[in-house]
C-alpha cells in the first residue's frame, strides 16, 4: 500500500490543512486556538501575577506605563486519525474498493506524518475496530503501509457502531479521516457522534465504476447479491431502471454531502480505479485537505 515515489515526493512538502480542527498540544506546524509564547506575534494582553516577565513588551509599557505581555500564536499538532471501511462491501469492484481506501488512506497518513502530526491508523469489518500502529514524522510511514496492505474485507458493519466505538477512543479535539463506500444506514447519527467527540471529519466515498454506471454489468436480466447479507434482487436492466438508478444514486450522496457538511464536515469522492495521484494533486485540490 506504499503510494507511488513521485506522490510521496509531493506529499512530503504538503501538510493537511482543516482550518476548523482543533490541535492537540506537542509541536507542530498548525496554529493553536489559544496563544502563548509563541514565535508569531498575534497581539497583547494585560500582564497578569505569574506571567513571564520575559514577555512583557517594554515598548508599549514606555508608551503606556502599564505592562503588557506579548501573545503568539502557538504551533501544535493534529490528532490524525484515519479510519479505513473494510467491510465486506469494500472487495467489490475492479479494482476493489478495500485497494484503492487503502491507498488513500496511506497518502493522507503520509500528509499528516510530514507535518509531524500524530497519526494513526484504524479500520473496521463485521468484527469491530481493528485499532493500527500510530507515528508522527515520515520515519513511521513504513509500519503504517505495512498494517494496511495486511488488512482484508469481512463481514457486515452499522457505522452508528463503528462511530460510538471510535468515539470512546478518539483523541480529544482531533482530525477523523473516513474512507469507505458509506453502503450503510445511520451514516448522519454516526456522524453526530463523531462530531460529539470533537473531531472534525473528513468522509472520502470510494465506489467502483459499476456502482456508478451499471452499464458495465450488461443489458439485460442480472442477479445481483448483497456482498454483506447476501440477500438476492433479480433486476432487468432497461433504460428506464438505469436513468431511475442514476438519479438515485445521484439523490443519495447528495444526502450524504448534506449530512456531512451539516456536522461541519468535508466530503471527497473517488472512483476504485482513479489515480491515486491525481486524486490527491488534481481532483481533491479544491478542497484544500492537503496542500
Amino acid at each position: 500500500m506504499t503510494p507511488p515515489p513521485r506522490l510521496l515526493q509531493r506529499l512530503a512538502r504538503c501538510r493537511l490543512h482543516v482550518p476548523r480542527a482543533g490541535t492537540a498540544g506537542g509541536v507542530g506546524e498548525h496554529r493553536s486556538r489559544t496563544l502563548g509564547p509563541g514565535l508569531e506575534f498575534a497581539e497583547h494582553r494585560p500582564y497578569r501575577p505569574g506571567d513571564d516577565l520575559r514577555r512583557v513588551d517594554p515598548f508599549l509599557e514606555a508608551r503606556t506605563g502599564e505592562l503588557h505581555v506579548r501573545e503568539g500564536d502557538v504551533l501544535e499538532q493534529l490528532a490524525v486519525t484515519v479510519v479505513v471501511d473494510m467491510s465486506a462491501s469494500m472487495a467489490h469492484g475492479a479494482p476493489d474498493k478495500s485497494v484503492a481506501a487503502r491507498k488513500v488512506a496511506a497518502a493522507l497518513a503520509y500528509a499528516g506524518l510530514a507535518g509531524n502530526d500524530r497519526v494513526r491508523l484504524v479500520a473496521f469489518t463485521g468484527r469491530g475496530l481493528e485499532w493500527g500502529p500510530r507515528g508522527a514524522g515520515v520515519r513511521a510511514a513504513p509500519l503504517l503501509f505495512s498494517w494496511l496492505a495486511a488488512l482484508a474485507p469481512a463481514g457486515a458493519a452499522e457505522f452508528g457502531d463503528v462511530a460510538r466505538a471510535l468515539a470512546a477512543r478518539l483523541p480529544r479535539p482531533g482530525l477523523c479521516v473516513v474512507v469507505s463506500d458509506w453502503l450503510f444506514a445511520g451514516a448522519a447519527a454516526g456522524l453526530g457522534v463523531l462530531r460529539a467527540a470533537k473531531q472534525e471529519v473528513v468522509g472520502v466515498q470510494v465506489l467502483a465504476p459499476e456502482e456508478l454506471d451499471p452499464r458495465a454489468l450488461g443489458a439485460g436480466a442480472v442477479t445481483l447479491e448483497d456482498a454483506e447479507s447476501s440477500a438476492e434482487a433479480s433486476v432487468v436492466l432497461t433504460p428506464a431502471v438505469l436513468a431511475e438508478y442514476g438519479r438515485a444514486l445521484t439523490a443519495w450522496r447528495a444526502e450524504l454531502e448534506a449530512s456531512l457538511v451539516r456536522h461541519g464536515g468535508t466530503w471527497l469522492q473517488a472512483r476504485s480505479d482513479d489515480d491515486v495521484t491525481e486524486l490527491l494533486t488534481r481532483e481533491w485540490a479544491p478542497s484544500g485537505l492537503v496542500r
